[in-house]
């Protein structure tokens, strides 16, 4: 069977501690894969190191058919290659102060999809609509409940159309 996430042998250490011990895990496509544990066990690790924003030790990573093996020098082009299958949606929002909810989307289409400008507003619109905030495109993050910024954040994951969406603690702050 092809999955659309395959991990096999994951290590990843900070200093002389291991975090992630030998970890694997296979999702099928449409398959929705939930990982828990306690506070610190290693979840936002794993979810980070899928995505190569933490460079793990050793073990493989292939997502949508886009395999990268980091026990070697993990090359940039193949970094990019594999987050191009993902999306991420982290605890905190990572949105873009200075950019309102439609840029904060519009952004990633534009500059990883190369969307138009038009064709990314629109897609953005369809996103903000899906999650209930047709009406706050031109808010601010600033503007928004922390369960807006959520659902903003849900939305630009949504609009690239990954592969896999990677969600870390994603109900946190929804409202």
């Amino acid at each position: 069977m092809e999955y659309a996430i395959s991990v096999e042998d994951l290590h990843k250490s900070f200093g002389d501690k291991e975090i992630l011990k030998g970890i694997s895990l296979h999702a099928a496509k449409g398959e929705v894969t939930a990982i828990i544990g306690p506070s610190g066990s290693g979840k936002t690790t794993l979810l980070r190191s899928m995505n190569l924003l933490e460079t793990p030790d050793s073990g493989v990573i292939t997502i949508g058919g886009v395999s990268v093996d980091c026990g070697k020098k993990i090359k940039h082009a193949d970094a990019l290659a594999l987050r191009r299958q993902t999306a991420m949606v982290f605890q905190d929002y990572n949105l873009f102060k200075n950019k309102t909810a439609l840029q904060n989307i519009t952004q990633g289409l534009r500059t990883v999809k190369k969307k138009s400008t038009a064709e990314a507003d629109e897609i953005a619109r369809k996103q903000l609509e899906l999650v209930g905030l047709s009406d706050f495109a031109d808010y601010y993050p600033i503007q928004l409940s922390g369960g807006q910024q959520q659902r903003v954040s849900i939305a630009r994951a949504l609009a690239l159309n990954p592969t896999a969406i990677l969600f870390d603690e994603p109900t946190s702050a929804l409202d």
